[in-house]
């Protein structure tokens, strides 16, 4: 019985480094599978064309009443698409501020920060900042408790004509190691049309799909 137990971890421990491999080698723009369905991606355009990010093609807006059951508070997200199961998500908003691209790693830390403070429960994971095409990103992992199963959250910060933009992706806990890579990519597929990066004009506070 010993051996047949260690068997069996040995098989879960190889299947579980076949299906973080199969998963890394997977990118957004030929096309994810996870749990036996299909994704493809397409980049989708946001606050008045003023930023594109890539997020799959059968994501939708997140009907009015389910918005209001997952988000109860009146301060949802601005933009909500989801799956058909609305069980992954990936929301944006618009902060109204007045920084520069350099100040967002202080903006991560100040909302880890408070979100810590408001729930200790949250487990914190990876962390850090990247640049891309000369924008400054920085982000966070966590796990948050739900009623049923717990979420895997990345949240991620970028600098949008001095005002910051808020992008989250989430899906349940339990399939989190097929979606972290796939989560990260969509972050670092944010794109700002050059007039944006070239100029100050303000971005209304409320976006949506164009």
């Amino acid at each position: 019985m010993p051996n047949e137990h260690m068997d069996e971890e040995i098989r879960y421990m190889i299947n579980q480094v076949e299906e973080q491999e199969e998963w890394s080698s997977q990118n957004i723009y030929e096309g994810v599978t996870i749990n036996d369905e299909h994704y493809e991606f397409h980049e989708v355009s946001f606050f008045e064309d003023k930023l594109t990010l890539h997020i799959p093609t059968s994501f939708v807006d997140m009907p009015a009443e389910l918005a209001a059951m997952k988000y109860p508070s009146s301060d949802r997200p601005q933009i909500i698409q989801t799956d058909l199961t609305g069980s992954i998500n990936i929301t944006l908003n618009l902060i109204p501020n007045n920084i520069e691209d350099e100040h967002i790693p202080e903006v991560k830390e100040g909302i880890k920060s408070i979100l810590q403070k408001l729930n200790p429960s949250y487990l914190f994971m990876e962390e850090g900042a990247e640049t891309i095409e000369e924008k400054t990103i920085g982000f966070f992992e966590f796990k948050s408790p739900t009623l049923d199963d717990s979420l895997f959250n990345l949240m991620f910060f970028v600098e949008m004509n001095h005002n910051i933009v808020m992008i989250v992706f989430n899906c349940p806990y339990s399939e989190h190691m097929a979606w972290r890579l796939i989560a990260r990519q969509i972050m670092q597929s944010v794109r700002f049309a050059p007039k944006t990066l070239e100029s100050g004009q303000e971005i209304p506070a409320v976006g949506g799909l164009k």
